[in-house]
């Protein structure tokens, strides 16, 4: 049972709509969708909890930056006492084109290294993961590091509108029916 959903992204208002930042926009829209806010917690993270199926899920946005996300992930877990198994991760991934999400019960990093700090972090990659694709840069000349910080082009915004809808409904089918229910309906 997922009791902890980490949306990765890095902090502060000039990444605020970028690729790298979509986990990020997913848990904001599931604060907006279930009516909470956050607050600041002991630890690199701020957090808040949503009634979903048999009780409270917290959810939580890392304050360190994209490749430290695995010091907030453990901190908020060992705070509530959750194992990797009951968490939930949400991050962009540039190997799946743009639009396409990728649920996953664990595995390895795939390059992406929030994913390889939390892995670090928590001593396991048995933790569930929604990868958000965002595709490779079509000018091969553009760095990756720099790809994922910036923003959307406007042809792109919709559908990056209906992946994180898409995303927001399949956090909430993991949690109330489990990750092969939605796997059989999002992957």
């Amino acid at each position: 049972m997922i009791r902890l959903v980490a949306g990765l992204g890095n902090p502060g208002k000039k990444f605020v709509k970028t690729r790298h930042n979509l986990g990020f926009i997913v848990v904001d829209r599931l604060v907006d969708k279930y009516d909470s806010g956050f607050r600041k917690k002991k630890g690199d993270f701020k957090q808040s909890s949503v009634a979903l199926g048999n009780g409270n899920v917290i959810l939580i946005k890392p304050t360190t930056y994209m490749n430290l996300s695995g010091l907030a992930v453990r901190q908020a877990a060992d705070y509530h006492g959750f194992e990797p198994s009951e968490i939930l991760v949400v991050s962009d991934d540039i190997n799946l084109p743009l639009g396409k999400i990728r649920i996953r019960s664990d595995g390895s990093d795939g390059g992406h290294k929030g994913l390889r700090s939390i892995t670090q972090e928590l001593g396991s990659d048995k933790f569930c993961r929604i990868r958000l694709g965002i595709g490779l840069p079509e000018d091969a000349d553009i760095p990756v590091e720099a790809y994922v910080l910036e923003k959307f082009s406007k042809d792109e915004q919709k559908i990056v509108k209906e992946m994180i809808e898409t995303a927001v409904s399949a956090v909430g089918t993991i949690i109330l029916d489990g990750i092969e229910a939605a796997q059989a309906i999002y992957n």
